[in-house]
């Protein structure tokens, strides 16, 4: 709901890059060192409402090295969310480990 709503009047186009993972999946890309852990909210079994909790977007055209813009979309993802009152973190917020394109639920 929350990117169908974001997309209308985002900005920046954005795509999904991923949403639901396997446990084989996550493990794939703990195992590539693109993730670090196998606690994910892409799985929908790691969490307690069973469902994905988690999604990865990109401004699109997608450059992975122009961090500003996914930086400048998730202020907009943010805005959206708190006007529909969801809360999320923004993997592009996170002290340790930046992840640009991940949002998820609190």
């Amino acid at each position: 709901h929350l990117m169908n709503e974001a997309i209308k009047t985002s900005p920046i186009d954005f795509t999904i890059i991923e949403t639901v993972r396997t446990i084989e999946q996550q493990r794939i890309n703990v195992a590539k060192g693109v993730s670090k852990t196998m606690k994910s909210r892409h799985i929908p079994s790691t969490n307690k409402s069973g469902l994905c909790e988690a999604i990865d977007i990109a401004p699109y055209p997608i450059n992975w090295k122009d961090i500003n813009r996914f930086i400048k979309l998730s202020q907009h993802i943010k805005l959206v969310a708190k006007q529909l009152n969801i809360s999320i973190e923004y993997g592009g917020d996170w002290k340790t480990l930046k992840d640009y394109p991940h949002y998820q639920l609190k």
